[in-house]
């Protein structure tokens, strides 16, 4: 593939993730009714796919497929994304969690969709104000997991996203979302991602910001080792 060729014409493409009931959603929302962005959830595209094979009747039931359809619906999912065209947004996860056992949201193998990725987002809160969403969330059928489980998710889900930062070579943008800031946080969110979009922020040449201390003076040295 030719160098700096678009795939499907997206021109650039943000990736948001997050620790689960951290307000990721709500968050990206904050775009809506933006003709500049098209916001897509990977979630619900696998959840169409899956229902329209007849997989699944419920949206949480993806986390428990067998491998082999659930990868048949993200591959599925990605393609979608991929053909797109202008400054997509989308909704992820960076893991999915089953039972203590942590799969990653976007394989390896599906970096050749995202070559547009300009930077990554992600969502987090204080873990007891997440445990309190989750129990308040009649829309999801949300497990209650123990603080260590989802401590343990947000340092994967991290070493993850840091690692797909690394390999873009673009930013990643860490977004505390506490209770009763969301709109604070959507602002923020809405911002980086403007400024991004519209070249503000140097995604592959990030070394140009950092400013170089200069270097010490030498301190001349005589034969026998004192100043």
């Amino acid at each position: 593939m030719a160098k700096g060729k678009k795939i499907g014409g997206i021109k650039n493409l943000i990736i948001v993730v997050g620790t689960p009931s951290a307000g990721k959603t709500s968050i990206v929302k904050a775009l809506e009714g933006d003709q500049n962005y098209k916001i897509i959830n990977l979630g619900d595209l696998m959840y169409e796919e899956g229902v329209k094979k007849g997989y699944i009747k419920d949206r949480d039931e993806i986390r428990y497929l067998d491998p082999e359809k659930s990868e048949e619906l993200r591959t599925a999912a990605i393609e979608a994304v991929s053909k797109l065209d202008g400054n997509v947004v989308l909704d992820t996860h960076a893991s999915v969690e089953q039972h203590g056992r942590f799969l990653p949201g976007l394989a390896y193998y599906m970096f050749k969709y995202l070559k547009h990725t300009k930077g990554f987002f992600y969502i987090d809160a204080e873990t007891n104000e997440i445990l309190e969403r989750r129990k308040k969330d009649k829309t999801r059928a949300r497990e209650i997991e123990p603080e260590w489980l989802i401590n343990t998710q947000r340092d994967i889900n991290l070493a993850i996203i840091s690692y797909y930062s690394t390999h873009f070579n673009v930013p990643m943008y860490v977004i505390n979302n506490r209770n009763g800031k969301l709109e604070e946080s959507k602002a923020a969110f809405k911002e980086h991602v403007k400024k991004i979009i519209n070249g503000e922020v140097e995604e592959n040449n990030l070394q140009s910001t950092i400013k170089t201390p200069k270097a010490p003076k030498t301190i001349g040295m005589s034969k026998d080792g004192e100043n």
